[in-house]
Formats: structure tokens, C-alpha cells, sequence
């Protein structure tokens, strides 16, 4: 067993069709989260452009301009220092910071911005943000069982990646841990929070640790080696039921990516999903609040990876 607890199909009645139903298969399909990445996909590319542009610069400032030594004293004479220092400090710095931008141009391929359930096959549907570079490669090359090592693309998105459910943990964050450290951070600025909020919050910080106190989920998928990150921390303003305003949710709706709504030909929604899409697109602002089809089932979805992830005693 890789994962804490059993990775059995247990009967979840609040939650139906999902994965209690899955030998019955009701349902095609259910959609049980939707959100968008951390930060809107423009300033992940545009930080990532950054990152290239000033290595290469710095890289031939180097190559053509470094003198030696570094910080001379009066009696020393500075100049040039040797060839070979000059060009392997000049493609080292180039080299790193060509990989940061990679990295930044790569995130969006990992952020997962809808979770589908497929009963009938116990399969999972993961959306990203953007598709993989792997798109790019010839479709024999993507066969190829080193890039489905997080599932193969499927046929109607290319944004979505297909793999069996049994094969995806969570590495770190919780669904409820999100929100009621969101809660935590409300009583903290000593706002009013529900008695039965408070209860639950004792609950929570007795038993869970700061892994489960973020803003961001991190999933194991398959075989794969990076982890994929979702954003599961609800709005403050959501909470307190007040209406959204000032600098901090203005500089949220400028820089957090929107949450997918995107459908399916044939997918019918829940009618809580259905009820919460109408809400948010009337609101007259952009949505950037993930949307869970229940938090504490969501956790149960996903067990906690054992290899990865061990609670100090």
C-alpha cells in the first residue's frame, strides 16, 4: 500500500457518483474541482522571458567584460580575467538562469485547474492550466511510456492528462486544511468567527501539521517525478460573506488565474456546480476562487502519499 488508509471503493453518500458509485457507473463523468493556477499564465511567461533575457546579458557582460581580481587592492593591477574563466562563468549563468525560465514556462503544465472522476472506468481526468510540452513531440515519441508517466493526453483535450485513480496521492495540503487555515487567519486578525468554525479549528490545529496549512495542494500522479499543484484556499471575502474591495482583492483579480468553468460535450453538471457557476459569473468580477464538489470527500478521494509525506511524532 503506497498511500495512508485503504484505497477502497467506500460508500460516500453525500457524494454520489463519484467513487462509491463506481461499480454501479450512474454517472459518465463528475467534475469534483474546478480552480486556475496561483498566477495567470501571461506572468509566468512574461517572468520567465525575464529570467532568459537578463541571464544571456549578464553571460556576455561576463564573457567580455570580467576583470580580475574581483575586488583588487591599491597595489594590484586589474585586468581581464583568463578566457576560460570568462566563458565557463558567462554559459553557467546562462545555463541557470535559462532553466529558471524554463521552469516558469513549464509551470502551467503542472497546475491542475479541473479534477474529473470517470466512475465508470476508475479513471481520472486532470486539467491544466496549459498543455504539456510533450505536444509538441511526435505521436510515436508520446507513446513512449517515459512521457505518460502522469497519464496519457486525451483525445478531446489536450489540456487534460487521463490516469487511473488508484495511481494519484496527495503529497502535501488538504481541501479543509486550506480553508480553515484561511479561518485561522481570520480569527487571527481578530475578526468574528462562527462558534462551530472554532470548534473545528481546535480540531484542526491539534491534529494536522503546517504541511496541511496552505494555500496550495500538491498531488503525486502516477510515476511521475513532479509533483502537480492545485489552488484550494477559499476567498476571504467568501467566508465572512462580505462583498469584495480594496487594493488586496484588486491586485488578486490582476495576477491569480481565472477558475476553469470549461465543459465538456455531454457533461451535465450538479446542481450545486451548476448553482455556484451561476453565482460567480454574475458577480460582475473575475473568478479566481477554486471550487470544490465537497472538501472533506475530496481529501478522502485522495489519500495521503506514505512515501512522501511522514507526521512527526
Amino acid at each position: 500500500m503506497r498511500g495512508l488508509g485503504v484505497r477502497t471503493r467506500v460508500t460516500l453518500l453525500p457524494w454520489r457518483g463519484v467513487r462509491a458509485f463506481a461499480s454501479q457507473a450512474p454517472v459518465e463523468r463528475r467534475v469534483v474541482y474546478r480552480g486556475g493556477p496561483y498566477m495567470r499564465k501571461p506572468w509566468f511567461y512574461v517572468a520567465g522571458s525575464c529570467f532568459i533575457i537578463a541571464g544571456f546579458n549578464f553571460g556576455f557582460f561576463i564573457r567580455d567584460y570580467l576583470m580580475w581580481p574581483l575586488l583588487p587592492s591599491e597595489e594590484e593591477e586589474v585586468k581581464l580575467a583568463p578566457a576560460g574563466f570568462r566563458y565557463s562563468l558567462a554559459g553557467g549563468t546562462v545555463l541557470i538562469a535559462s532553466m529558471c525560465g524554463a521552469y516558469f514556462w513549464y509551470a502551467p503544465s503542472r497546475m491542475v485547474t479541473r479534477v474529473t472522476v470517470y466512475p465508470a472506468t476508475q479513471m481520472l481526468g486532470l486539467r491544466t492550466a496549459a498543455p504539456p510540452p510533450s505536444r509538441f513531440l511526435p505521436a510515436s515519441w508520446r507513446q513512449r511510456p517515459y512521457f505518460q508517466r502522469a497519464g496519457a493526453l486525451s483525445e478531446e483535450d489536450a489540456r487534460e492528462r487521463l490516469v487511473p485513480l488508484a495511481s494519484v496521492f496527495r503529497l502535501q495540503g488538504s481541501a479543509v486544511g486550506s480553508e480553515l487555515h484561511e479561518w485561522s487567519e481570520i480569527a487571527r486578525a481578530k475578526k468574528p468567527v462562527p462558534p462551530a468554525v472554532q470548534a473545528r479549528l481546535r480540531e484542526f490545529h491539534a491534529a494536522t501539521t503546517k504541511l496541511d496549512q496552505q494555500d496550495t495542494l500538491m498531488l503525486r500522479v502516477g510515476d511521475a517525478r513532479l509533483a502537480f499543484q492545485m489552488h484550494a484556499s477559499p476567498l476571504r471575502e467568501t467566508l465572512l460573506k462580505e462583498p469584495p474591495r480594496g487594493m488586496r482583492r484588486a491586485w488578486q483579480d490582476l495576477t491569480k488565474g481565472r477558475t476553469d468553468w470549461s465543459s465538456t460535450p455531454g457533461y451535465t453538471p450538479t446542481p450545486t456546480e451548476h448553482a455556484a457557476h451561476t453565482q460567480r459569473m454574475s458577480a460582475g468580477r473575475p473568478d479566481i476562487e477554486p471550487w470544490f464538489l465537497d472538501r472533506a470527500n475530496f481529501d478522502q478521494l485522495f489519500p495521503l502519499d506514505a512515501t512522501r509525506y511522514k507526521r512527526k511524532a
